[in-house]
């Protein structure tokens, strides 16, 4: 028989996998590229601001964006900037480049109304290393294939309150070169691709989990020899006792990451308050942007962007609602704070999300 953790958990992935199909549908109605589409760097140029109002209207939809109001006799040269959210990118400030080589933030999440608030800390890095590569021959050999440069994205999950976790986990992943995925998600879930009878992936090398004093390695030989199995070294049964943990953190920042609703002010000059409502009779989505102060990281100083926005699906019964904050020239928004609900179909039975999450450091190297 099932638990109460297990019955909100599948209740929890059920709905992050909804959200992660209501996002593909609303970029098709709001228009816009979805977070994991190719895109250029945030620009910042000179234009004259006027007074802009946009109205199309169809039988089925309306759609409105407003502009913070201007006077029409005056044009004012202001700067202009656009945000390209969840793609990873270098970071261009006062003439310089920057890399992006690590962030830290804290994460919570709520699976269920009764359910407790998780709560965890994030911390990634990427840095070039070299490891010893292993691979398995057809005998079962060990077959040394020497040391590798490799790029290493090392996530550490710190639970602050968790369902399992107790210590600090750590994920390390070698890849043959730089990875935008691997950056922006917390861990890359297709590292057991390795293990395919079709061979493994060429850019991916290895992977390392390392929990209380207990570690478990995969090295894929793959990218420097044909012919040999991956090399494995530990147990992984420990990990069994993380997975609540880890599914809270995984599905809920992929549903975050997917969702695509950032996509409507991805093309907006997000200098100037804005504001934007579209309607089809039976969804609804308001959103609203406006400048507000400054902040500093790795001694940068950038611009910081208010958002605000809510949803309504009546054909889903799916509801979101939220609010956070952002700099155009960063990728990753610095705060976000949603609540999500829902309908199940069969049941009846409403389904309430809440999760947040701050980012409390990013290291920046120039380029």
């Amino acid at each position: 028989m099932e638990n109460v953790e297990e019955i909100r958990m599948k209740k929890f992935l059920a709905f992050t996998m909804a959200l992660l199909l209501l996002g593909v549908a609303i970029v098709g109605c709001i228009g816009g590229e979805s977070p994991t589409s190719s895109k250029n760097s945030p620009t910042t140029t000179q234009t004259p601001l006027e007074t802009q109002t946009q109205e199309q209207t169809s039988p089925t939809e309306t759609a409105t964006e407003t502009p913070a109001p201007t006077s029409p006799e005056t044009q004012t040269s202001i700067e202009e900037a656009y945000w390209k959210p969840w793609e990873y990118s270098t970071v261009r400030k006062n003439g310089a480049e920057y890399k992006i080589i690590g962030y830290r933030l804290s994460y919570k999440v709520r699976p269920s109304s009764d359910s407790e608030t998780y709560e965890y800390t994030i911390e990634k890095n990427v840095k070039r290393t070299k490891i010893q590569v292993f691979g398995i021959g057809l005998s079962g050999e060990k077959v040394d294939l020497g040391k590798k440069n490799v790029y290493e994205y090392e996530t550490t999950v710190t639970p602050i309150n968790s369902v399992n976790m107790e210590d600090k986990l750590i994920f390390r992943f070698w890849l043959t070169n730089e990875s935008q995925d691997m950056f922006i998600y917390p861990w890359d879930i297709g590292w057991s691709g390795i293990f395919s009878p079709m061979g493994g992936e060429e850019r991916f090398v290895g992977v390392e989990f390392e929990y209380r004093g207990k570690k478990f390695t995969v090295i894929n030989p793959t990218p420097y020899k044909k012919g040999l199995f991956p090399y494995i070294n530990g147990n992984s049964e420990w990990m069994k006792e993380l997975n609540d943990d880890l599914n809270n953190l995984y599905m809920g920042w992929a549903a975050m990451v997917n969702l695509a609703l950032w996509s409507a002010w991805s093309d907006k000059n997000v200098l100037v308050p804005q504001q934007g409502t579209w309607s089809d009779g039976t969804h609804s989505w308001e959103w609203e942007t406006r400048p507000d102060g400054e902040i500093t990281f790795s001694g940068v100083t950038f611009r910081v962007i208010n958002a605000e926005w809510k949803y309504s699906g009546e054909p889903e019964g799916i509801k979101l609602s939220g609010n956070g904050k952002f700099a155009p020239e960063i990728f990753i928004p610095l705060s976000v704070e949603g609540w999500f609900s829902s309908k199940d179909p069969k049941t009846g039975e409403n389904i309430e999300i809440y999760g947040a999450y701050e980012l409390q450091d990013i290291k920046l190297e120039e380029i």
